[in-house]
């Protein structure tokens, strides 16, 4: 007589069709998931997936510099003569240097501040605290630089604190702006202006001022978390921007947005890191962290 038992050779076929059949559910699964995503079935989800890393924040510090320098755009820029906008909180000296070389330029910022005011290159006058103020700066000779590139700025001003109010400064305080101005001439017809700054602090240590790119549209109206005329993220256009995204140095997104973006909205470029332009917490998520892999949760959209 015949059996209708299972007997062990039927099992590897029964633990195939399981197999298949989980196999089929999981696929099932992910298809309609990923169907409502694409706007297939509803309208998709409301927000963004969170990235799997977020750039690393960069901690900066917060630095005064007691000097303003610029030169205005309205007036002819050349040899002869080149107008300045000047302020200072402090008691300080100025000097400009024509053609100056970059070496011994250079060379001399390195030094300390009493070198920097001693120094055979530079013939600095003394002035009070005073607010913004025209300064007139002209050239005894018409300098030949040559074609670029170039071994000499056309110009440098350098604006230094006055010796006698240095005593009690922190090791990070600006002690001198060094601001290099670029001459419109035959042979380099790049725009005149300002081309660097540097500082120099009480630590002998010399940084490169770096330009952020301002984006966003400003509040209409006077809210309790933000001002009236305030730069609001270009993103969400409700919050305040307070993150400048590097290497961009485009200021344009809020805390909010910042973790919904692994690209600069405004030039698409990688985000590698940021830092924070206000004082504002960064925003804290109430979910849970698993210590996995969470390309594993993105697959199945757990979040």
């Amino acid at each position: 007589m015949g059996s209708t038992g299972l007997t062990l050779a039927d099992l590897p076929n029964i633990f195939i069709m399981i197999g298949a059949l989980i196999s089929l559910f999981v696929m099932l699964v992910i298809l309609l998931r990923n169907m409502e995503v694409i706007g297939i079935v509803g309208e998709g989800r409301e927000e963004t997936w969170p990235r799997s890393m977020q750039p690393p924040r960069l901690l900066m510090q917060r630095v005064h510099i007691p000097f303003t320098f610029k030169v205005m755009e309205n007036e002819p820029i050349g040899y002869g003569g080149v107008n300045c906008c000047v302020s200072s909180t402090v008691r300080y000296w100025h000097a400009c240097w024509w053609g100056a070389p970059v070496r011994d330029l250079h060379q001399t910022l390195w030094g300390t501040l009493p070198e920097i005011l001693a120094s055979n290159h530079l013939n600095f006058t003394r002035s009070n605290p005073h607010d913004e103020s025209v300064l007139k700066l002209s050239s005894d000779e018409a300098l030949q630089l040559g074609p670029p590139p170039r071994s000499c700025y056309p110009l440098v001003v350098i604006l230094a604190r006055d010796q006698r109010d240095t005593a009690e400064l922190r090791p990070d305080d600006t002690v001198a702006l060094v601001s290099i101005v670029h001459i419109k001439d035959e042979q380099c017809p790049l725009p005149s202006g300002v081309i660097a700054q540097y500082l120099k602090q009480a630590n002998g240590h010399l940084s490169c001022l770096k330009q952020l790119y301002v984006s966003g549209e400003m509040a209409d109206v006077d809210e309790g978390y933000r001002a009236k005329g305030e730069a609001l993220c270009c993103v969400c256009a409700a919050a305040p921007l307070s993150r400048a995204l590097l290497p961009c140095r485009h200021a344009c997104l809020c805390a909010g947005c910042l973790p919904k973006l692994d690209k600069c909205p405004i030039c698409r470029s990688i985000i590698t890191s940021y830092f924070c332009i206000r004082n504002e917490e960064e925003p804290r998520s109430d979910k849970q962290q698993y210590p996995i892999n969470r390309r594993l949760l993105n697959l199945f959209h757990y979040h």
